[in-house]
This record gives structure tokens, sequence and C-alpha cells, in this order.
């Protein structure tokens, strides 16, 4: 699609439709499709609902936490907002921004909420030690590790700063940053920088992006799984850590608080409040946690159910 960065971002959904249409038609004409499936709320959205209708395709659209901040956007919210309402039906990966669409309009009974997965072959429990020998680890002392990609919306620097105090309080504690560079490329080097200006460098790990079973050894090899993000969805990560039994000291933002109870698996603290984080970190590791309880209480099924779910809605909404 044609595309402009920065400027005239009510129109990118107009240019995706244009791009799209011709093959849609040309697959249709090949071997007529049953159903256009589009996943977040702009420009994808939008611009699959208007190219399916003019095909006179069914469409449905997933909407995944960026719409949170979009639907604020002059232009583009009341787009985002008439798609939904145009479509077969919208799956909402989290109960909170499907209450956001319905402040904006989307009558309820357009839009169900289905959460991410977790694949609980790879993300379950395990033995804290044996995971951090996997990890060619020292097997004393105190791990944090935050998993997400490094964007300023994930607030690395909120833990990093937390993590500081620690230090400074006399608290032998690490952190390991699992996630690799995205749309924010300088971004990781701003990190290392603060890192340094804290005087944490040698405590923190900047392991990089790496295959989830690795994650899995992360996770398990933590006492404390913190992430400071300022917006979310469904979160991953969170259930991940979840699901490998690793309490979690997050922010109340998309359906986290969905998931976290505080003192059962976890805390909630405010957004951007490093010392907030760092006294909830704090506490986290002075508790002893049940890690297969933990797990044993996050209800969320694997992919194939999700995607059985995903299926049984099309096929009731076509209906």
């Amino acid at each position: 699609m044609w595309y402009l960065p920065g400027l005239l971002k009510p129109l990118d959904a107009r240019w995706l439709e244009r791009a799209i249409l011709p093959r849609l038609r040309m697959w249709h004409r090949q071997k007529p499709i049953d159903v256009v499936d589009a996943h977040f709320g702009y420009p994808d959205g939008v611009g699959c609902v208007r190219a399916a209708r003019r095909l006179g395709l069914p469409v449905f659209v997933t909407i995944r936490g960026f719409e949170a901040e979009r639907m604020e956007m002059p232009g583009i919210g009341k787009q985002i907002t008439e798609a939904l309402i145009a479509a077969n039906g919208c799956i909402s990966v989290s109960h909170s921004l499907r209450d956001k669409m319905l402040d904006h309009g989307v009558p309820a009974e357009r839009i169900v909420v289905i959460p991410n997965a977790v694949d609980r072959e790879i993300f379950r429990p395990g033995d804290k030690m044996s995971a951090r020998q996997a990890l060619s680890m020292s097997t004393d002392g105190e791990l944090v590790v935050s998993v997400g990609h490094l964007v300023s919306l994930k607030r690395h620097d909120v833990v990093l700063r937390a993590i500081g105090r620690l230090r400074r309080r006399g608290r032998p504690v690490r952190l390991a940053i699992i996630g690799g560079a995205d749309y924010e490329p300088e971004y990781p080097t701003t990190l290392r920088r603060l890192a340094v200006d804290l005087g944490v460098e040698r405590h923190v790990q900047f392991v990089g992006a790496v295959e989830p079973v690795r994650v899995a050894d992360w996770l398990r090899a933590a006492d404390v799984f913190a992430l400071g993000t300022r917006r979310e969805g469904c979160c991953n990560a969170i259930l991940e850590s979840l699901a490998t039994g690793t309490p979690v000291v997050t922010t109340p933002v998309g359906d986290n608080p969905h998931f976290i109870k505080d003192g059962e698996n976890g805390t909630l603290v405010p957004v951007g409040d490093d010392e907030a984080m760092a006294r909830a970190i704090e506490l986290a590791l002075g508790r002893d946690w049940d890690h297969r309880m933990i797990s044993a209480r996050l209800e969320v099924g694997g992919w194939s159910t999700v995607g059985r779910e995903v299926l049984a809605y099309i096929e009731d909404r076509l209906q």
C-alpha cells in the first residue's frame, strides 16, 4: 500500500483497500472466498471491510490493542466504529477493548471476547534451579525478568529505574530483558544508556529476541516477572509468565486487571511509577509463591482451543 509516515493517517485505510482489492477479486474468481478475516482495526480492519463489502464477501475483524488509542484520533475513530458495525462480527482479545468499542457505539451483539492463548506444552511450571542451569547462569541471587519488544510503550525504563532503586537499597537483584528491537530502532540504545546512568549495567542483561522454549526457561528461572507497559490488549507475555507459575508485577492496563489478582499471582502498580514498581517487586521477592497454583488458576486455553472458538463464532454469525 502507498504509505506516508506521520501524515494523512485518516487515508491509510483507503490506500489499503486499493492495494488489496485487486488481489481479493482475483482470488475470488479463481476459487470463491468464504470469509475475509482482518486483524487490527486500523487500517487493516477498515480497509478489509471496505474491500470485502465491494465484493459482497463476509468479513470479520479482530481487534488487538492499538485500537484503544486510535479510537481517539480525529478522522480515524469514526472509521473504526463504522467498520466494526458493517462487519459480520468482531473479535476482541480483551474485555477492556470490547468495553472501549461499546463506548464508541459498536452494538454489544456484534463483538465477542476471545482472549489470546498460551502453549501449555511450552509454558508450564518447572524447577527454578534447573532452568538457570539450562541458561548457563548462576543459581544464586534474585532475578527479575521482563518480556516485550524494545519499544517505549512497554516502559522497560520504569523497570530499569525500579531495579536501580532496589540496588541502591542493597537488594542484590538482577534484571533480564527479553525482546528485540521493533519499530523504534533507537530505543534499545536508550535503555542501555539508562542502565549505565543508573549504575546497574553489570546487573542488567539484554537477552534479545529468543524462541518460545527459551523464553519459558527464563520465566521459570525468574523470581518475579515485571512489565511497566502503558498499553495492552491481552498481553501474551503476562499470560505466559502466569502459565509458568511466575508472579507478575505490571500495570492496570488492558486486561491485566482481569488476570492479575493482588496477593494471588502478582501486583498491579500505576503506569510510570518506578517507586511503586520497586516496592511491588521487593514485596514479591519476599513472598513464598505457590507456582503450580498460579499456573493452574490461569483460565486460558491453548491455541487450538482459541482457533475452535474463533471458527465457531464465525460460523454462528454467518448462520
